[in-house]
């Protein structure tokens, strides 16, 4: 039993592909966007939140964004942009 507890505690603390990809997002956002921390998170969970693996997976592996994107990020930040304010 002891050793069932250890296996799921180990199992359970690994992030997801998905945590993961979020983590590495938020960090571009805000270490080459310059965008702020509490507003990179809400921007990433709006965006990340409404895609598939797949689709996630295509979205990182482009070098550019498609204008769709800008246009959804620009979205994304304006319906953020109140919870960015201090």
């Amino acid at each position: 039993m002891v050793a069932l507890t250890t296996m799921s505690s180990l199992t359970g603390c690994r992030p997801s592909a998905r945590e993961t990809a979020r983590a590495e997002f938020i960090e571009q956002l805000t270490t080459e966007g310059g965008v702020p921390a509490e507003l990179a998170e809400c921007v990433a969970d709006g965006f990340l939140d409404t895609r598939t693996t797949e689709e996630m997976k295509a979205f990182f592996e482009r070098p550019e964004l498609t204008s769709a994107e800008a246009d959804e990020f620009a979205r994304l930040a304006e319906d953020c942009g109140v919870v960015a304010q201090p």
